[in-house]
């Protein structure tokens, strides 16, 4: 009898208090790492979406090139959800059926409108760029010997530039988060994310 007493006491299961406190230390845990997760992800989200650009970037440039003409990339104007970008291939100066179009997730804003200055001043290039400000004719194009220029219209002449284009990205809990994509005026096209580190400060990388 006593060896059964003691073989159901060795096969019994957790106690209603260890389980409370294996339940307690899950969710603790669990707090813990969601923050970071979600952090995480979003990262993931505007780097993509700052290399998605820049692929459409290259992807004019190359089209270009081997067309031996000139190939305007084109922004959705602020307010548009998602946000997406096109190659103008019939020079229509709008996304039609048949333009290579990538859309960016729904939380991803592609406008410099709302970028703080202390922290725009701080990206590389920032001297030798020009804005693109979301109006319909001012979006980035690339001539015939692959180099970035501007156009004030879209069948007037393509003016020599630099370029920066801003990504943000709004978070559950209101934060954002920036990203950029810089073209030289040689034809360099470099993403950047920027790193907070407290006050307003930070690094592009």
């Amino acid at each position: 009898m006593a060896k059964s007493r003691a073989k159901l006491a060795l096969q019994s299961g957790f106690t209603l208090a260890e389980m409370i406190i294996v339940v307690t230390i899950i969710l603790v845990v669990g707090g813990m790492a969601i923050p970071n997760l979600t952090r995480a992800i979003d990262a993931s989200r505007i780097k993509g979406s700052a290399q998605a650009l820049a692929a459409a970037y290259q992807d004019a440039r190359i089209r270009a090139t081997q067309k031996d003409t000139s190939f305007q990339v084109l922004i959705s104007p602020p307010g548009i959800s998602p946000a997406q970008v096109c190659v103008d291939l019939n020079g229509d100066g709008a996304c039609s059926a048949g333009d290579p179009v990538t859309a960016f997730p729904a939380q991803v804003k592609v406008s410099n409108l709302g970028v703080p200055v202390p922290l725009e001043n701080q990206l590389p290039y920032r001297a030798i760029v020009t804005e693109q400000l979301g109006a319909p004719n001012n979006n980035l194009t690339w001539n015939a010997v692959g180099l970035p220029c501007q156009r004030s219209s879209p069948i007037g002449p393509c003016t020599a530039v630099g370029w920066v284009q801003h990504l943000q990205l709004l978070r559950a809990n209101g934060d954002v988060m920036y990203a950029a994509v810089t073209v030289s005026p040689t034809g360099r096209v470099k993403t950047w994310i920027f790193i907070p580190s407290g006050n307003g400060n930070g690094t592009w990388l």
